[in-house]
């Protein structure tokens, strides 16, 4: 999940959340119920959210040992190919 990938998700979950709350005002309920529902929908939206994150860090993870493993793999095939320039030369 790359940057405008999570800033996507993020204005999701916010929209979703303004318009949970926008809809749970305008709905008639009373005042307590109302409130109830609020809060609810605020603790459903904040799991949601922090699954999200954690789903974040963990493929931000992968892709930083997959880019180390890359840098490593890159600096050996330089490496080979300057032994075998060197080596060409000698010859």
């Amino acid at each position: 999940m790359d940057k405008s990938d999570l800033n996507v998700f993020i204005a999701f979950l916010l929209g979703a959340a303004a318009g949970g709350v926008a809809a749970l005002l305008l709905a008639p309920a009373s005042g307590t119920e109302t409130r109830k529902k609020i809060k609810d929908t605020v603790h459903g939206t904040k799991n949601k959210a922090v699954k999200g994150l954690e789903g974040a860090k963990d493929f931000a993870g992968i892709q930083k040992e997959a880019l180390k493993e890359a840098v490593i793999g890159g600096k050996e095939a330089y490496r080979k190919a300057v032994n075998r320039s060197s080596a060409d030369a000698a010859s």
